[in-house]
């Protein structure tokens, strides 16, 4: 290029047209060498397969299931195990897949490979992602279409198959933890049990929960003594009384009628065969006595009252008869003395057995009295551990009845995975066999080729541009010299040049002749007019 020229834009279309062969032949190479590349890219097939996400049949207020962790959260653990490479490759082996990957690269590239292929897109109602998806689509591309429709069915099925197994196995795992917790909580209830039995059969009416009975128990056993003291004292006092009288009756010789009258005067004392008037008489005075000392029920008035409703039919009797003298009422009141004696010998010996009775219970009573206070003078050192035992017992009790609902809720959530009555996955559309190609890559390839050659030719033509000194026109000498032009000088060409030019034309022509018709056929034999897109 001449040093100081300015290219103006027609100088540019000049430059172009005269290196037009030279900026339009590299594009047209490149472009056929991306037309033979892109016509070796094979069509790729996608097979699409969908799969529903269906909800718990059954409302959670009834049965809460035990698999709590969010959609997206299981499908990224679902898609692990089945793009593991353990899956991918039974699957390859089973299908046959990639067979010139295989002998070329190591089955954890080929596995690799096909993970590119696969494409798992959830659906989601909310298009933020806040909520969970409820669906998802299974894909999976392969040059072959029937390939990729199969292949794709086979990831779906193990998709649903993997949830119902994953849930299933989340499940019982679950359920096997709490069967052992409850067992383990169940062990130590009953050891806490067992303490307790063994407590109470050491301290079992020492315990701070029989204080009020042992209180009350105390204080009715005090009040029970406190009667039969009183009794035993009123049963004392009516025997030495019954004794007096025995005795004054067995040394009372048998009176005669004169002293028998003088004796029921008014104001004398009681004989041993007093009639039954006098004794009848002598129980109203002793009732009346009783009666300002005790009260209407005690034991004293109503005995005395019992003896009075006795006499009173004798006494009647006594006083239709008369009371005529002789040898036969002597006789008659000698029956009846001996009948007294025998009563009141019969009254004494029954007031005996009762007091040695009531002696016995006095003694029992106050023997039950110092153990109730023996037991509850107990009760402050045994509180404390009694205390720090049902605390424990009592929390190891809540503890256990937690893990029985628990365990049964969780029994339950089992069941109703294994029915698969949960959430489970539901194939709606399965995996067809795609018609259409996936859009490729040969309009990117052979675009890239036209504009690589394009630049190439382009550059080519500024390079031999900028090298060529040459002077072409009037112009350029007036531009770069800066001198007046005073004659043209034509260009007179020799024969032989003319000659060399013209084999030159011919060659090229023919070179290019032969390139136009090999590029034809080879673009009609390959159809590479169908590899443009």
């Amino acid at each position: 290029m001449l040093p100081g020229r300015k290219l103006t834009p027609i100088d540019l279309l000049q430059i172009a047209r005269r290196r037009a062969w030279l900026i339009l032949l590299p594009p047209a190479i490149t472009l056929f060498a991306a037309l033979l590349y892109s016509s070796r890219v094979p069509n790729l097939y996608q097979s699409d397969m969908l799969v529903a996400i269906d909800p718990q049949r059954v409302p959670d207020t009834f049965v809460r299931s035990t698999v709590t962790l969010p959609t997206d959260v299981r499908m990224d653990a679902i898609s692990v195990q089945v793009m593991s490479r353990t899956s991918l490759e039974r699957i390859i082996e089973a299908l046959g897949l990639y067979p010139e990957q295989r002998q070329l690269m190591p089955m954890e590239d080929v596995v690799a490979l096909m993970r590119k292929n696969i494409e798992i897109e959830l659906e989601r109602t909310d298009g933020n992602g806040r909520e969970g998806p409820h669906a998802f689509h299974v894909r999976f591309t392969h040059p072959d279409p029937n390939v990729a429709a199969i292949v794709t069915q086979q990831l779906g099925t193990l998709y649903v198959t993997q949830n119902v197994q994953d849930r299933s196995a989340r499940a019982e795992s679950t359920n096997r933890f709490l069967e052992t917790q409850l067992a383990e909580a169940r062990q130590r209830l009953e050891e806490q049990e067992r303490r307790l039995e063994a407590f109470r059969q050491r301290h079992g009416k020492e315990l701070p929960t029989q204080m009020q009975t042992n209180m009350q128990a105390s204080m009715n056993a005090q009040m029970q003594v406190q009667s039969m003291v009183e009794s035993l004292a009123r049963d004392r006092d009516r025997k030495q009384l019954l004794e007096r009288l025995y005795r004054d009756a067995a040394d009372t010789p048998l009176p005669t009628p004169a002293a028998t009258t003088q004796a029921g005067a008014p104001g004398g004392g009681l004989p041993a065969d007093a009639s039954a008037q006098q004794q009848l008489a002598a129980a109203r005075a002793a009732l009346a006595n009783l009666e300002l000392r005790y009260k209407a029920d005690h034991p004293d008035v109503r005995r005395a009252k019992q003896l009075i409703a006795t006499l009173e039919p004798e006494a009647l009797a006594e006083a239709k008869r008369g009371t005529s003298g002789g040898s036969g009422g002597t006789s008659e009141a000698e029956l009846r003395r001996r009948e007294r004696l025998g009563q009141m010998t019969a009254e004494i010996e029954s007031l005996s057995r009762q007091i040695a009775f009531k002696e016995s219970e006095e003694r029992r009573l106050r023997d039950e009295t110092a153990e109730y206070q023996r037991r509850i003078e107990a009760v402050p050192g045994l509180e404390s551990e009694w205390v720090a035992l049902t605390r424990d017992y009592e929390t190891q009790q809540v503890a256990y009845k937690d893990l029985l609902a628990k365990s049964g809720a969780s029994r339950v959530a089992l069941d109703l995975e294994e029915q698969q009555i949960g959430e489970h996955f539901r194939i709606v559309d399965p995996a067809g066999v795609p018609v259409h190609p996936l859009p490729s890559m040969r309009l990117k390839i052979n675009a890239g080729g036209l504009v690589l050659g394009l630049m190439l030719g382009v550059g080519i033509a500024a390079l031999l541009e900028f090298k060529d000194a040459s002077f072409r026109t009037e112009a350029d000498i007036l531009d770069v010299l800066g001198l007046p032009v005073l004659a043209n000088v034509p260009f007179i060409e020799t024969a032989a040049a003319s000659l060399q030019r013209k084999r030159r034309t011919v060659l090229l022509s023919a070179v290019g002749a032969v390139c136009l018709v090999s590029a034809f056929y080879v673009t009609w034999m390959l159809k590479l007019w169908n590899s443009v897109i």
